[in-house]
């Protein structure tokens, strides 16, 4: 994929490209845009990717036309592709590339979404959920080992909590955990806050938690789709660690975390960072191989937050864990999305 030239860097000293040189790399985004096709497909990638099969289906197109168009796309720098186990999933740039194409996306999602498409969407997400569900009911005993091996809890445990309490103007009534796993990040949440909450959609996951917190008395387990709880800002803090890349919408997550936080309430999110070890989807049940810590900041600001802090936490085998801080802003982000 290549970038519009007149949106590449300039090394020190180096002239600006001219108006002709940056002619036919303009004239390839504007075509490449200039479908309504196209168009609709940046617009359902305005938040998500969406792997080719899957886009196929929300579109009702047979795959070779599909890869033709999303080639198209690919080729003027509007989308970006990656492998994601055995398939390639399609998103927008998790930086966009200049402001032709900053103010290309912006007008777009700034046009409703057709309700057929959207319906699709939904019915994508669901089967990515229904799957993942599935998963961690059959193996829940079993992702222990896996867990050791890609990154234990008390790797970043004390990464998080500081994050947790770090900010002095944030009260400390209530968080809320999404996937708290064997529980160790929950109860250290619970020496800090009055009220802690655990919650997943998997009650073999939670009755390992269960193991490690049953005997705190302000820590409560909920058995619930995150995504599906009441959008009420009842939480000082939520915290996700290693959740992110199972989720079927990571979009969708920072919205319902933005849903459920109090005025500058704090989100913490630990992930992996963008890895290519695959066989994380067959033993772990990973949709996502980590994310570009970009693509974290960018569903953040859309959704109203402002980051306070990031770091980098060395670990075995490959991977690398991100711990990100973000803070919801008092103002509502300017523009709405899916």
């Amino acid at each position: 994929m290549r970038a519009p030239a007149q949106q590449q860097p300039r090394s020190a000293g180096r002239p600006a490209p001219s108006a002709a040189e940056r002619l036919p790399d303009l004239i390839k985004v504007c075509r490449a845009a200039g479908d309504n096709l196209r168009a609709n497909i940046l617009r359902v990638l305005a938040e998500d990717a969406f792997a080719v099969l899957e886009l196929g289906k929300i579109f009702a197109m047979a795959q070779p036309a599909i890869s033709h168009h999303l080639k198209t796309l690919s080729d003027a720098g509007l989308v970006t592709r990656r492998r994601e186990g055995t398939s390639i999933f399609y998103q927008r740039p998790a930086a966009i590339p200049g402001p032709l194409v900053q103010a290309l996306f912006s007008e777009l999602d700034g046009q409703p979404l057709d309700a057929i498409l959207a319906a699709n969407i939904s019915e994508i997400y669901q089967q990515r959920l229904q799957h993942s569900e599935a998963f961690f009911n059959l193996n829940a005993d079993a992702l222990k080992q896996q867990t050791e091996m890609i990154c234990a809890p008390s790797v970043y445990a004390d990464a998080v909590t500081e994050a947790a309490v770090q900010q002095a103007a944030v009260q400390r009534r209530h968080a809320l955990e999404v996937g708290p796993g064997d529980g160790t990040v929950l109860a250290r949440l619970s020496k800090h806050f009055t009220r802690v909450t655990g919650v997943d959609n998997a009650g073999s996951m939670l009755n390992n938690t269960r193991r490690q917190v049953g005997d705190l008395q302000n820590v409560e387990l909920l058995e619930a789709d995150f995504l599906k709880l009441p959008r009420k800002p009842r939480y000082q803090l939520v915290v996700a660690s290693m959740v992110l890349h199972h989720s079927a919408s990571p979009a969708a997550f920072f919205r319902q975390a933005a849903a459920l936080l109090q005025p500058a309430g704090l989100l913490v999110i630990t992930e992996l960072c963008t890895h290519n070890q695959q066989w994380v989807q067959a033993a772990c049940g990973d949709i996502w191989l980590g994310f570009d810590p970009r693509q974290l900041t960018r569903w953040a600001e859309q959704t109203g937050f402002s980051q306070r802090h990031r770091q980098f936490l060395a670990q075995r085998n490959g991977f690398r864990v991100q711990v990100h801080t973000y803070q919801l802003n008092s103002v509502e982000p300017q523009h709405a999305r899916l």
